[in-house]
């Protein structure tokens, strides 16, 4: 829908421009203020059906492990196909389905990315579910079950902005384009990544969003690093009361995870843009009000998490064996293969234990003052809400594809403390806004040539 061709029958935009006196400026924001009130229409008339979509995602159960996110996939399809947007699937594994659509403009300019994913944390073993963590209920103004936050009130939120611009391609230019994908949350290369590696021209982009969990106080455009290692220790074994006879694999092991405590004493060289916000009390404490008690500190620490443990086959036995996993997360500026090498040293050590890296991903960050960065905190304030902090993130997003590739990237989505807890919730306010913003900021993105 062209809304220059609603507004002034007969008139393209560029005679529009050419009788008129007005400035340039102000016809371009004259356009955008027709762009804000079609959209904010249409998110008023479609609130039922935006609730009702998120709602019906959520019933889809797709905890990953295992990540089958094909019922959740269907529904999505469903979506784009009633509303006539065209779609291809990019796929590893069968279960976890990856979808691209992509909506050129009339006009030469920008390629613009929405990025988001429909496997979530797994759920039922945490205690405090007052419900069936699948039931999508819709109540006290939410709307409840896992994976709402985390991420398919985004999900939502961008199918909706996506659809919208579509409708409005006539008054836009370049390229938008939407993927969602499987495999986020364990990362084992079956979602954006294996995207990368088929269609790697159609994956790049000038700007990309998310709308991973942020808080919609806060627009996250840095994200930690991670190592994932296993260790494997074997000794002869015996009964308990002959340690002559063998060493304990499960004490060896305890030893090992004690010495790895060392890689969070590794100095850290972060960028400007994260000292900067430690520097100032003022912005540590609006971070940690808007991201989490103590999550400013955390920005600059190397964390060691001993995830799983396993050994051991009787009381009565001295332990031939054990095993356990780690994660290590790194700071903005840190090598992680360098930290892993110094792990794999600290475990050899140990003439018993064997060490394997499962993975290992760099932090990322984009510029915090960018283009796009600057037009969502406009955009947020123009919908009367407080401007979003600039904030970089401890978790982990596929966002780090395009950063690593020096693509601006950035998330802003709902509130996620409780994304790994019982009882995850989204307000639908906030979906609404979302996918207000969404629509919008993209919008002015995609009017430049």
């Amino acid at each position: 829908m062209a809304l220059l061709a609603r507004k002034f029958p007969g008139q393209g935009r560029e005679a529009l421009c050419r009788r008129s006196r007005t400035p340039m400026k102000i016809q371009e924001e004259f356009i955008l203020k027709q762009i804000r009130e079609q959209v904010m229409d249409w998110v008023t008339r479609d609130e039922e059906k935006i609730v009702e979509l998120f709602s019906r995602l959520v019933q889809c159960e797709t905890p990953s492990p295992p990540g089958d996110t094909r019922e959740a996939m269907a529904l999505v399809k469903s979506y784009l196909e009633a509303e006539g947007l065209p779609f291809k699937e990019v796929t590893a594994e069968e279960s976890m389905p990856n979808l691209i659509s992509s909506v050129r403009m009339p006009r030469e300019g920008r390629h613009l990315m929405f990025n988001g994913h429909l496997d979530v944390l797994p759920a039922g073993q945490e205690p405090g579910w007052s419900d069936d963590p699948w039931s999508g209920k819709v109540a006290d103004g939410r709307v409840w079950g896992r994976g709402t936050s985390d991420m398919k009130a985004g999900v939502t939120a961008m199918l909706f902005a996506y659809t919208y611009l579509s409708r409005l391609s006539e008054d836009l230019s370049g390229r938008l384009s939407l993927t969602l994908v499987s495999d986020e949350e364990t990362g084992n290369g079956l979602g954006t990544g294996y995207l990368f590696e088929q269609i790697e021209s159609e994956m790049e982009a000038d700007c990309v969003l998310s709308a991973e969990p942020s808080g919609t106080g806060a627009v996250c455009f840095a994200s930690k690093g991670y190592i994932q290692f296993t260790v494997r220790v074997a000794t002869r074994g015996a009964i308990s009361g002959y340690p002559n006879a063998s060493k304990n694999s499960i004490h060896i092991a305890t030893d090992i995870i004690r010495d790895l405590g060392a890689l969070e004493n590794i100095e850290v060289n972060l960028p400007s843009s994260i000292t900067a916000i430690l520097a100032d009390p003022q912005r540590r404490e609006r971070h940690d009000a808007l991201m989490g008690k103590g999550t400013a500190e955390l920005l600059s620490l190397i964390t060691v998490n001993v995830g799983t443990i396993e050994g051991g086959s009787s009381p009565s036995v001295i332990a031939p064996d054990c095993e356990f996993s780690v994660t290590v997360v790194v700071p903005v500026g840190t090598d992680p293969h360098a930290i892993s090498a110094q792990a794999r040293e600290i475990v050899e050590r140990y003439p018993e234990a064997e060490f394997e890296l499962e993975g290992a991903d760099a932090a990322d960050i984009s510029d915090p003052d960018s283009e796009m960065a600057v037009i969502l905190q406009e955009t947020v304030e123009g919908l009367g809400r407080a401007k979003p902090e600039m904030a970089p993130e401890i978790a982990i997003s596929d966002c780090r594809f395009w950063r690593y590739r020096g693509t601006p990237a950035y998330w802003y989505g709902p509130e996620g403390g409780e994304c790994s807890a019982a009882d995850e919730s989204v307000a639908i306010e906030d979906v609404l806004h979302i996918v207000r913003t969404y629509a919008l900021a993209a919008a002015q993105f995609l009017r430049k040539d």
